[in-house]
């Protein structure tokens, strides 16, 4: 076993390094050509895929491992029709359609591939899966296509609502599988880390399945230039008798296919490679003479020149995965930067939580930081609630800006949320501070007043969820965070109403207000407004007051019905 220093090593190559020393690849290999040998393999003479079967197998040890592994299949053809995609947008594909989003909405998959998934989905569905104890889905060629399905299909299923402390996430080994779906599909699943995670695909070099998919595959400069529809995802261990590299981004992995399945050689057998391999890994710990300049360059050289790829190609290939390298390096100490503010958010956010909790006597939490404070703890208390407010701000600015480079997609979802959350506690402070200016005629706060970074926040949000989650109970703060900003406008609105009640200004002005009316009793509907709004001295029921007394007792509409049987009580 060849050692040599951290520094030279990336993440991807740490993880493969440890697949292949340890008895993970060979055992699943071996759990393969079980499940292969008792599959008949009769060849296809249609287009329709043959029947794929699978096998469950449960270690009894104290460990509880379970391995499902899907057989492969032959089919006559998959460089013609075999390779066609099938649209989410076309096609009814219902079991995935939580990966489409605004930003995303649609992907496509392998024809032959989700056919097979369904035929066997019935029987897939009854299978028992304990999310606490380790599971590892497997398959060969097309077989390992079914399993990458069966794999996105229970993590958004069995693993959707869970204990994170006791979970364990399911791993997909493939073995020589094609691509299995669009870019649509690849960007779907890299945004989301937790699904992205499980998947690994081990290819042996000159073994052609993998890279059928791609067009052209004949020469390198084509397939690093190609516009082929089909995209990887996850991470590609690519093994050859000397040695093995490893890789996730997309751009790379199309390209070393493209070199493998151009070579038309014969390739030797997984099981036999693999366990040729366990001695030969490359890891941490000595020092290598001749490459001390760049120890990053140097770790990926080492890695292309095991798998065969050398000269120019290689040097060429070096320099852009090296750049990929250092970018990610980059996101990953931002990353984590941004990990160790959020730990100290937590105690600010808490504080205002607490705050929030105090004001219910007093009008609620907008509008008791909007008045003057009335005695000494109450202005030590807001003095305090502004410093976090502040502190909060300055660093979710900062974050955003950051991410902003890149359109949002270095937020994780779950900074993404807690972002969000940030923004529907402090948006609202900075509407009552900017309303308090509307005597010297300030208003409008989103043409105004609205922060960049509130905007970007909500607008990622909105991008990464197709369909916005559907409440059963009221929220604790406002959904919309500019809540408050439409009852400023539409007490402003009431304000500016005549004694003359046909006149164009009021017919005008109602029409705002009644539009406000209708934004006021979808909120309702949706459950997404915090129940504070009805206590008495908010600037909701100062509006209400006043507005009613405009339209009369005679008016009637849902948003007048609603408050005059007091249906709100029931939410205090």
């Amino acid at each position: 076993m060849v050692e040599y220093p951290y520094f030279m090593f990336t993440y991807e190559q740490e993880l493969g390094n440890h697949l292949v020393c340890s008895d993970l690849l060979s055992s699943c290999w071996a759990y393969n050509r079980k499940v292969n040998e008792e599959t008949p393999q009769v060849v296809n003479l249609g287009l329709l895929p043959q029947t794929v079967r699978y096998k469950r197998f449960d270690a009894q040890d104290s460990r509880g491992l379970a391995v499902i592994a899907f057989s492969s299949c032959i089919s006559i053809d998959l460089h013609g029709e075999g390779q066609r995609l099938v649209s989410s947008a076309d096609l009814d594909l219902k079991h995935f359609d939580f990966l489409s989003t605004n930003s995303n909405p649609s992907f496509s998959i392998n024809n032959l591939a989700i056919q097979l998934f369904h035929s066997l989905l019935a029987q897939l569905s009854q299978e028992k899966i304990d999310t606490t104890k380790p599971l590892i889905i497997t398959g060969h060629s097309l077989g390992g296509s079914v399993a990458s399905l069966f794999t996105i299909w229970l993590l958004n299923n069995s693993y959707k609502k869970i204990e994170y402390r006791k979970t364990k996430y399911p791993i997909c080994l493939t073995f020589g599988s094609p691509l299995l779906g669009n870019e649509g599909l690849q960007k779907a699943i890299s945004a989301r880390p937790s699904l992205d995670s499980c998947f690994v695909h081990v290819v042996l070099k000159h073994d052609p399945v993998p890279g059928l998919f791609l067009l052209p595959h004949n020469t390198i400069d084509s397939v690093s230039n190609s516009t082929s529809q089909y995209k990887s995802f996850g991470l590609y261990l690519f093994c050859s008798e000397s040695g093995v590299a490893c890789f996730s981004e997309p751009e790379f992995v199309l390209e070393i296919l493209g070199i493998f399945s151009s070579q038309n050689r014969p390739f030797g057998d997984y099981g036999l490679v693999l366990e040729g391999l366990k001695g030969k890994a490359i890891v941490k710990g000595t020092r290598l003479a001749g490459f001390d300049n760049d120890p990053l360059c140097t770790g990926i050289t080492l890695q292309l020149q095991a798998i065969g790829i050398h000269d120019m190609q290689n040097n060429v290939m070096i320099r852009r995965i090296e750049t990929k390298q250092k970018e990610f390096f980059e996101r990953k100490a931002y990353q984590v930067g941004l990990d160790e503010s959020l730990k100290k958010m937590k105690t600010e956010m808490a504080y205002m939580e607490w705050y929030k909790k105090t004001t219910r006597t007093r009008g609620g939490y907008y509008d008791t930081y909007k008045s003057s404070t009335r005695n000494r703890d109450e202005t030590v208390s807001k003095a305090k609630l502004v410093k976090y407010q502040r502190s909060l701000t300055k660093c979710w600015a900062n974050a955003v800006y950051e991410a902003k480079r890149t359109d949002g997609k270095s937020f994780p979802f779950r900074l993404l949320m807690a972002g969000n959350n940030y923004r529907r506690m402090v948006e609202p402070l900075d509407i009552a501070e900017y309303y308090k200016g509307y005597k010297q005629g300030q208003k409008d706060y989103w043409a105004g007043g609205r922060s960049e970074h509130y905007i970007l926040l909500e607008k990622w949000l909105n991008e990464m969820q197709s369909t916005p989650s559907q409440r059963t109970k009221s929220c604790s703060f406002n959904e919309d965070s500019c809540f408050w900003a439409h009852v400023e406008e539409a007490l402003m609105l009431v304000k500016m109403l005549s004694n003359e009640e046909s006149s164009p200004e009021n017919e005008e002005l109602f029409r705002k207000l009644n539009k406000f009316e209708e934004y006021f009793m979808g909120s309702i509907d949706k459950h997404i407004v915090d129940p504070e709004i009805f206590l008495e001295g908010s600037s909701f029921k100062l509006w209400w007051s006043l507005y009613s007394d405009k339209k009369g007792d005679s008016y009637k509409s849902p948003l007048a019905n609603y408050m005059r049987a007091r249906s709100y009580e029931a939410l205090l």
